[in-house]
C-alpha cells in the first residue's frame, strides 16, 4: 500500500473515532453531573469539614485571670497552664495572655495544626475577656485563621449598652476572615443565653433580622444538651442547627466522656436534626473544686468525687477523626460541613488544645496529634 493511501485510511479512521467520542461526551458529562450532585443544602461529602475550636479568653488580666491563676497554681495542675504562663520560684503563677505577641503565636500554632477557625465567646466590649478578640483582629497574621462568634454575655448587658453590643456583633460578621458555611452564610453560635426570657429572645431575634438585612443571612446554631429537644425549641426562633458546648461525666475514663459526646451525634442523626458535632478534649474541674471561682460558687461538681482522666493526644485525635467521618457520612444533617472542638483554652475546666506550659518549653503534643488528622 502506498504511503499516501495509508495516510488517507489512517486519517479517516481517526476522524471516525473522534466523531464517536464527540457523540458520547454529552451523555458522559450528564452522567458525571448526576453522580456528583448532592442533596439540596447538603455538605459535599468529598470535602474535609472545617474544624473550629472554642475560645474562652480568661487569661488576659482582671479578676477572672486572678482566679484562674489560683486554680492552676497547685503543682498537680501546672501542666495545664497555657504556654505563656510564668511559674515563679515561690510557687505562685502569673498568666499574662493580654499581649499581641501571644495572639500572633497562637494564630501560628492553630494554623500550622490545620485548624480552620476559632469560635470566640463574645463578652462586652469593655470586658477584659474581649482583649484576645481585639488582638486577633489587629494581628497581621489573622488571614491564616478564620474566626466566628459564640453569642454569650454581650447579649445580657443593660438596656443602655445593648445597642452598642448589638452593632458591634453585627460589624464583626462583616470582618474579613469571618467563617462562613452553607453557601457563604456567617456561622454564629449561641451559648448560655436564656431564650425563655423574652428580653433575651427578643435581642437574638433583633440581631438575626438586622444581620440578614445587612448581609448574608447568618447560620444560627444553638449550643445545648439534647439535639432533638434543642431543635424543637429553637427551630421556631429561626435557628438553623444545634450543637453543644461541652459534655460532663463522673466516670474516670476519658473514653466514657467521648461516648457521651458521640452519643449526641448519633441521636441527632436518628432524629434527622441539623447538627454540628462537638468534639471534647476533656472535663476535669478539680482545679475549680479546690479553689472555687466566683461564677460557679455552688456548682454541682463541687460535690463530685471523680472526674474523667486527662486525655492523651492520640485519644483526642481519634475522636476528632471520627467527627470528620460523621460529617462526611451525614451530609444532609451536617449541611454546615463543620466540627466544633471544646476547647482551645478552657485550661482549668479541663478542655484545651492550646500548647501548655512546661519547664523545657511549650508542650504542643495535642496540636501535633490533631495536625496529623487535619493535614491528611
Amino acid at each position: 500500500m502506498s504511503t499516501r493511501r495509508q495516510f488517507i485510511r489512517q486519517t479517516a479512521a481517526v476522524v471516525l473515532i473522534c466523531g464517536l467520542i464527540a457523540s458520547l461526551l454529552p451523555g458522559l458529562a450528564a452522567a458525571q453531573d448526576l453522580s456528583t450532585q448532592e442533596a439540596p443544602g447538603a455538605f459535599p461529602a468529598a470535602e474535609r469539614p472545617s474544624v473550629g475550636a472554642i475560645r474562652w479568653d480568661a487569661w488576659t488580666g482582671g479578676s477572672v485571670t486572678d482566679q484562674v491563676e489560683r486554680t492552676l497554681a497547685p503543682e498537680q495542675f501546672r501542666s495545664r497552664l497555657p504556654w505563656f504562663a510564668e511559674v515563679r520560684p515561690d510557687g505562685t503563677v502569673r498568666i499574662d495572655g493580654g499581649r499581641q505577641s501571644v495572639m500572633d503565636q497562637e494564630i501560628a500554632y492553630a494554623a500550622e495544626a490545620g485548624l480552620d477557625y476559632w469560635a470566640f465567646l463574645l463578652y462586652p466590649d469593655a470586658d477584659t475577656m474581649s482583649v484576645s478578640l481585639r488582638h486577633y483582629l489587629s494581628s497581621t497574621d489573622r488571614q491564616r485563621l478564620d474566626f466566628c462568634l459564640i453569642l454569650h454575655n454581650s447579649f445580657k448587658v443593660p438596656d443602655d449598652v445593648w445597642p452598642h453590643e448589638r452593632d458591634r456583633a453585627l460589624a464583626l460578621l462583616r470582618e474579613p476572615g469571618y467563617h462562613s458555611v452553607a453557601g457563604g452564610r456567617p456561622l454564629v453560635y449561641l451559648f448560655s443565653v436564656d431564650l425563655d426570657e423574652p428580653k433575651l429572645a427578643g435581642r437574638v431575634a433583633e440581631f438575626r433580622k438586622l444581620a440578614s438585612e445587612q448581609g448574608p443571612e447568618p447560620y444560627m446554631v444553638y449550643m445545648g444538651w439534647n439535639p432533638a429537644a434543642d431543635r424543637a425549641r429553637t427551630a421556631p426562633l429561626g435557628f438553623d442547627a444545634v450543637s453543644g458546648y461541652a459534655v460532663a461525666s463522673n466516670d474516670p475514663a476519658f473514653a466514657r466522656l467521648v461516648q457521651r459526646a458521640e452519643g449526641a451525634w448519633d441521636r441527632a442523626a436518628t432524629a434527622e436534626v441539623p447538627y454540628i458535632p462537638l468534639v471534647t478534649t476533656g472535663w476535669h474541674k478539680e482545679p475549680r473544686k479546690l479553689n472555687p471561682v466566683s461564677w460557679e460558687r455552688n456548682a454541682s461538681y463541687h460535690n463530685q468525687e471523680v472526674f474523667p482522666s486527662v486525655a492523651t493526644p492520640d485519644e483526642i485525635a481519634t475522636h476528632l477523626a471520627r467527627a470528620i467521618d460523621f460529617v462526611r457520612a451525614n451530609p444532609t444533617i451536617c449541611e454546615a460541613g463543620t466540627v466544633i472542638v471544646y476547647a482551645w483554652n478552657e485550661h482549668d475546666e479541663g478542655g484545651w488544645l492550646c500548647p501548655t506550659w512546661a519547664a523545657e518549653g511549650p508542650d504542643t503534643k495535642r496540636l501535633d496529634a490533631i495536625g496529623r488528622v487535619l493535614r491528611q
